[in-house]
């Protein structure tokens, strides 16, 4: 197994309280002793209820906190996520072929040219039409603009994606074509995901192995067949019920 990712006794911490008024605010820590894996071209999913920590760990490996101890190791370049709700996240001033181009403009390490040929190339790579690159977020619907948001993960060729509850905002016949995208963008890239979803049946269909977080902590990992089997925690197994 060729890891793209290893965390190893991570801690997190978020001080509250504190102003451009008061220097000192209380600590408090979100994430306990967390230790996992993502192999390359694996799928892991993550769940819990609201409040257990999955968006704390997702901003931790994305490199968005400060406060923490242990390890964040990435084997390949910094990786991208995929949000929730993609209105919120696309640029409602800027056409999708702008959105999709200003990383590589970051980069600078492609021409004009090249950049907006890699720009129709991922549309394509998503079911979308080279006329896509001239709208708006506006303009498209909810599943076109979540096309739009893993294009703009992928363009930039990570090894490895966060997608955060990618299709619980959409129906469920769109849901089955964006986790069919998902599996796809996966395999002609070479991709990993850490798949973070409340909804089980979702992390039976895609995910190879799940982690289960509850207040801050990993209390079950294992092979998706085995966790759904044999649950070997309590909360795995209120979480299993609760969805049947």
């Amino acid at each position: 197994m060729e890891p793209v990712l290893e965390v190893r006794d991570l801690n997190c911490y978020y001080t509250v309280g504190r102003s451009l008024f008061r220097e000192m605010g209380r600590r408090y820590q979100v994430l306990h002793d967390i230790s996992f894996d993502i192999n390359r071209g694996e799928i892991v999913g993550l769940v819990g209820e609201s409040g257990s920590g999955k968006t704390t760990l997702s901003r931790a490996i994305l490199g968005m906190l400060s406060d923490y101890t242990g390890q964040i190791i990435h084997h390949s370049e910094r990786p991208q996520m995929v949000f929730q709700d993609p209105f919120s996240s696309l640029n409602p001033a800027r056409s999708i072929g702008w959105i999709l181009e200003e990383p590589l403009r970051i980069q600078g390490k492609l021409t004009a040219s090249e950049r907006r040929d890699a720009v129709l190339e991922v549309l394509s790579q998503v079911g979308l039409k080279p006329e896509y690159a001239a709208r708006r977020p506006h303009e498209l619907s909810g599943g076109q603009r979540q096309r739009v948001s893993i294009a703009g993960a992928v363009i930039t060729r990570p090894k490895l994606i966060i997608a955060d509850e990618p299709v619980s905002a959409l129906d469920v016949t769109i849901q089955a074509q964006i986790l069919q995208l998902l599996v796809d963008l996966k395999k002609k890239y070479d991709l990993s995901y850490l798949f973070i979803s409340h909804d089980l049946n979702v992390i039976y269909q895609i995910c190879s192995r799940v982690l289960v977080m509850q207040h801050g902590r990993i209390v079950e990992q294992n092979d998706v067949d085995t966790l759904f089997a044999k649950p070997q925690h309590p909360y795995t197994r209120q979480l299993l019920k609760a969805a049947e």
